[in-house]
């Protein structure tokens, strides 16, 4: 009697975890006419997303989650599992998110994560390692409600070193979504690259696939639909990275460092390539969603650039996605900078002319960057600098750092509103004599 009373309440327990969890939730991708549709619970769904790195780590992500929630974001697009994830679907799960469960796989050549690099053609133990690896991870987070799809690998074949080593990494892919699709059935699986570069070897070598997923910067994004077809693509796509023109295509100054975009072009072109240049392909069935990038914290080179957040800052990318996703406005109206410039160098101390257009009071600072460093973590750290107000007013006194070479100089402006404002320029350092 003991046995089947616990039996009975094992039973009851479970029917109500899949009542609360939603747990019979499924979502496909579907042809209709001459597109497709993604469906969640057989109703149509489009990814109004974000890519997701986080504030501080699980404890923060029931506020990361009701935040990006109030934005009009419903979908967060990760790059791997870990020991995070279970925490971030639940968080997610609470606040009526989906999660593009990403499911990474290495890179063929050092220039990603930790700068590693695999043998796609000779590796075999690896990449039947690789395969294990990720079927465990489909079968932890599977029933999972907060699950949307699975996304495969980011930027592997634009991070591959030859031809050789992209078709290899493209016929183990396959042999991972087969071994994917055979564990779960209920979610499509995509595969992550940059632009349209893996569309020809996914359409020959991995048919298995559902989507691609597709990493797009700048006003590029308004012939992306007409390059996928040139590409000789067959299948829907999500936009799984966007936003302003990086660093790796951005026109060099006369330092040859990167000119980074104003504020407002980064702010304009989320808005833009969301509401003008994908709306259309949203609606024939082409585009199943995008993904702005990143919602983080990171005070540091790519979170000035390109992040939602510096610090407990917000920058332009927060709004912009706000905008896309609701149509609502920033309020008060963002801190706009209008100058940046380099007026003399002096014993150690650069005269600076820093303008913004906003409502005082504005907290001033300036940083710096050194993209020639040695490391990695030089490359990307943002080192804030000691300043005084110069004699006039918009001036500042800003001592330079110990370094030789050209610098990246930062101008940054804070509200009370807890937007932040940059704007950038660059001088050359001599070394000392």
């Amino acid at each position: 009697m003991a046995t089947a009373r616990s039996f009975a309440a094992g039973v009851l327990l479970l029917t109500a975890l899949l009542f609360t969890w939603g747990a019979e939730a499924r979502t496909a991708i579907v042809k209709a006419g001459e597109g497709w549709k993604l469906e969640l619970d057989g109703k149509p769904y489009a990814a109004k997303g974000v890519t997701f790195t986080g504030t501080g780590g699980p404890a923060n992500f029931d506020r990361d989650c009701e935040q990006l929630r109030a934005l009009g974001v419903n979908t967060l697009r990760t790059w791997g599992t870990g020991e995070e994830t279970p925490a971030l679907l639940d968080a997610a799960h609470k606040h009526g998110l989906r999660v593009l469960v990403g499911l990474w796989l290495r890179p063929g050549r050092p220039g990603m994560e930790n700068d590693d690099a695999f043998d796609y053609v000779r590796d075999s133990k690896g990449r039947e390692a690789q395969l294990q690896a990720t079927v465990a991870q489909v079968r932890r987070f599977k029933d999972h409600p907060a699950v949307l799809a699975w996304g495969l690998g980011n930027e592997v074949i634009l991070n591959s070193p030859d031809e050789p080593s992209k078709v290899a990494y493209a016929r183990f892919l396959e042999k991972v979504v087969r071994a994917v699709k055979k564990v779960d059935t209920g979610h499509p699986v995509l595969s992550v690259d940059a632009w349209t570069l893996g569309v020809p070897l996914w359409e020959k070598y991995v048919p298995s696939l559902d989507a691609y997923g597709l990493n797009v910067y700048g006003r590029g994004i308004h012939a992306l639909a007409d390059a996928v077809k040139q590409a000789g693509g067959r299948k829907p796509w999500f936009i799984t990275e966007f936003g302003a023109q990086g660093e790796w295509e951005a026109p060099k100054d006369a330092r040859g460092l990167p000119v980074e975009p104003a504020d407002g072009e980064k702010y304009a072109v989320i808005v833009d390539g969301w509401r003008n240049a994908l709306a259309p392909h949203v609606q024939a069935g082409r585009c199943l969603g995008l993904f702005v990038f990143n919602y983080s914290a990171t005070l540091d080179h790519g979170g000035l650039w390109l992040g939602m957040l510096s610090g407990t800052s917000k920058r332009p990318a927060w709004h912009a996605v706000r905008e896309a996703y609701t149509g609502t406005k920033p309020e008060p109206a963002l801190p706009v900078p209008v100058r940046l410039e380099v007026r003399g160098v002096e014993k150690g101390w650069a005269d600076v002319a820093f303008d913004v257009t906003s409502t005082p009071p504005l907290d001033v600072s300036f940083a710096y960057n050194l993209r020639g460093a040695a490391t990695r973590a030089e490359r990307d750290r943002v080192t804030v600098l000691e300043s005084r107000k110069g004699a006039t007013p918009g001036t500042w006194r800003v001592r330079l750092p110990s370094v030789t070479g050209a610098i990246k100089l930062y101008g940054l402006a804070k509200d009370g509103a807890g937007n932040l404002a940059a704007a950038t320029t660059s001088l050359a350092i001599p070394a000392a004599p």
